[in-house]
């Protein structure tokens, strides 16, 4: 098994965005795509259905199942993982991701695994071939455990404060926020808050808000036009040189760099048949936590 691509997309609202992840394609023999919503709302066409989009939906489409991103709730905008793996020559792996895809229905597997996803991804764009060993061994671990029904220990949403301060930080990503206002609006203090976010996390609560901004300037920079310096103002840095080197500071390259090698290819196939030709009806339901199809 190989990662062909994994990418993050912040905040899908730009209409050349949408244009772009709201492709209607499928993949050929050997390669699954699958998506993973952190946040928002629209619908995820895989097949010949509709299912509703909502935070901590996952979805897997096999070689030659056509999906589509439909970004339909524009004040809810969506960001997602998305895994593009060959498993042409690991049978295992294919075996495991056919029966997880069944008919193209999602599940709901909870938002926290926003973590894994950054990990995999992180990892991915290492260069480093230990650590993408590394990746591909976590990644089936995860498709066991989802096949199985079961949450790694990792996910389990067991700490209020910690669940409130991350929805606090991605809901201000494309502004500023401190720590002093962040335990404010938690109403615990400082040194607790603190400690227990780094126990829970494995980093400072500031340096995770900064890796959230870094993450979402990573997808503006892979699958959007704007400038560097209309990214550093979005994302609320002072300017672009503090945006520049607190890129470099996480990911070892420049943001013109980072673009020159990440920017998406065109790795799909376009279906351009018309709507009304694979009965598209009401977005369906998904399957939630450990429930089985």
């Amino acid at each position: 098994m190989r990662f062909e691509d994994i990418v993050f997309v912040y905040h899908l609202s730009d209409p050349g965005q949408i244009a772009w992840h709201g492709r209607y394609h499928y993949h050929e023999a050997g390669r699954y795509e699958i998506h993973y919503f952190v946040s928002g709302e629209g619908c995820f066409r895989n097949a010949a259905s509709r299912f509703a989009i909502e935070s901590g939906s996952l979805y897997l489409s096999s070689p030659g199942m056509r999906h589509q991103i439909l970004a339909t709730v524009s004040e809810k905008p969506i960001t997602y993982y998305a895994v593009l793996v060959d498993v042409s020559d690991d049978a295992e792996a294919r075996a495991l991701l056919d029966r997880l895809v069944g008919r193209g229905e999602g599940r709901i597997i909870g938002s926290s695994y926003r973590f894994f996803f950054a990990d995999l991804l992180e990892k991915h764009l290492s260069g480093d071939r230990e650590l993408e060993h590394s990746a591909r061994h976590a990644f089936i671990s995860f498709l066991y455990q989802i096949s199985a029904g079961k949450h790694p220990n990792w996910a389990a949403a067991d700490n209020v404060h910690i669940e409130k301060a991350i929805a606090i930080m991605q809901s201000r990503i494309e502004r500023r926020l401190d720590l002093v206002e962040l335990c404010r609006r938690l109403d615990v203090s400082r040194e607790h808050f603190i400690r227990l976010f780094s126990s829970y996390m494995g980093m400072p609560p500031m340096r995770y808000y900064a890796r959230l901004k870094i993450e979402a300037a990573r997808a503006m920079l892979s699958s959007t036009n704007l400038h560097v310096g209309e990214i550093a103002d979005k994302l609320g840095f002072d300017s672009q040189f503090s945006f520049s080197r607190a890129f470099r500071r996480t990911t070892g390259i420049s943001p013109s760099d980072y673009r020159d090698r990440f920017l998406q290819k065109v790795d799909f196939i376009v279906d351009r048949e018309a709507d009304d030709e694979v009965g598209l009806s009401e977005p369906r339901a998904l399957l939630r936590g450990g429930e089985r199809e």
